[in-house]
């Protein structure tokens, strides 16, 4: 039989974030379990956008020590991340200018760069953008978008340097527990590993994970799904990110004159999906509400030609911010409930639960991320919510 001192049980961003900061930190035999392989989950299918809009302290904090990695992967990390540090504009209407304004002062006060812009001066940005139904626009400069796949692969390759074992094509099918603690995993391989901690960072999967040890994640695993379209050769330049909160539409650059899109006004919690329908097709009959949308947030993209589309999902918690704690199983951790947020926090939460797992004090306050915090709560809303409260 084997041991480990922790499992992981997810090859995401998450998981491999958080192993990498575990071994880089001093913990020893650490091991990851991955069902498919690297990135299979919703890493893979995820946009890459790094915004820093965030509504509290704590997730700016977090964005903040994220968006420091990415810019400068090579160095913390080692290897690539594909940031493209192209900008990001996020428009709201009028209504939603004062909420704004307040979640801008947090912002600056905790070191975002960011202005806030009459829309009659997003056109020395961006002219492409149709500012019309705008009430005022975030410009965040330092803002843009990274590769998932790549941050993945790097991380993987970290965390190996460090002593990290990552297992691919092994499935976890059971998690034991005896006298209210974890003592082990069993593989679909046949093996049982002993370990006194194992990690949740299985995303979609999360909650099927948190059963094996009689645990409960208030998480829906809701459907998101994105489309690629082909600008026209007259388009010009690659576009910046924009989140346009009023029309209900993102849009951001790809290599090679695409631009992927999707919807923000959609409710995902109430569109759930079995996580294993991650990836399929979705046909140009699905897109055309979110196209349109685009389409008006900027007009040029009336002319792109559809590529495709892909099922897309966020696994969700009642108020859309991630679990970061030990559940009620001593020794049974939860990363989970990223709720569209996972790629954009990976490196922060990774530190984050690394510190907590080892006993140390992280460097961003964890209490609005406990586990317990929904018995005494009734928090709720939507992922456009998670911009401004």
């Amino acid at each position: 039989m084997r041991t480990a001192d922790v499992v992981i049980v997810g090859a995401g961003t998450t998981g491999l974030s958080i192993a990498f900061s575990l071994a880089a930190a001093g913990t020893r035999n650490v091991l990851v379990l991955e069902r498919r392989f690297i990135g299979a989950g919703g890493t893979g299918r995820s946009v890459g956008i790094i915004r820093q809009l965030y509504p509290t302290r704590e997730t700016t904090a977090m964005v903040l020590r994220s968006l420091a990695v990415y810019r400068d992967f090579d160095a913390a990390v080692g290897g690539a991340s594909g940031y493209v540090r192209c900008g990001a504009l996020i428009g709201v209407g009028s209504p939603m200018r004062a909420s704004l304004e307040k979640t801008l002062t947090l912002q600056r006060a905790l070191g975002v760069r960011a202005e806030l812009l009459e829309p009659s001066d997003v056109a020395g940005i961006e002219p492409r953008i149709d500012t019309s139904r705008l009430g005022a626009v975030l410009y965040e400069p330092d803002s843009g978008y990274a590769d998932p796949s790549a941050v993945a692969a790097a991380y993987a390759a970290a965390a190996r340097r460090h002593g990290v074992t990552i297992e691919q094509d092994t499935e976890v099918i059971a998690v034991r527990v005896a006298g209210g603690r974890v003592t082990a995993v069993d593989t679909a391989r046949g093996e049982r590993i002993e370990t006194p901690v194992v990690v949740n960072a299985a995303g979609l999967w999360s909650p099927s994970l948190a059963r094996m040890a009689g645990v409960e994640l208030p998480i829906v695993i809701g459907r998101h799904p994105v489309f690629v379209v082909e600008r026209d050769a007259a388009f010009g330049a690659p576009h910046p990110v924009f989140l346009d909160l009023a029309g209900g539409s993102y849009v951001r650059s790809e290599s090679g004159g695409l631009t992927l899109t999707g919807s923000l006004t959609d409710d995902e919690t109430k569109h759930p999906i079995d996580p294993e329908r991650l990836g399929a097709d979705v046909g140009l009959d699905e897109a055309i509400d979110v196209l349109e949308r685009a389409g008006r947030a900027l007009p040029r993209l009336a002319d792109a030609r559809y590529r495709r589309g892909w099922v897309g999902a966020f696994d969700i918690t009642p108020d859309w911010m991630p679990i970061l704690d030990e559940s009620p199983v001593r020794g049974f951790w939860v990363a989970a409930g990223m709720s569209g947020h996972g790629f954009k926090l990976a490196p922060a939460i990774g530190e984050t639960m690394a510190d907590l797992i080892a006993g140390r004090t992280p460097p961003v306050n964890v209490d609005p991320f406990r586990f317990g915090r929904f018995a005494t709560s009734a928090a709720g809303g939507t992922f456009v919510a998670s911009y401004l409260r």
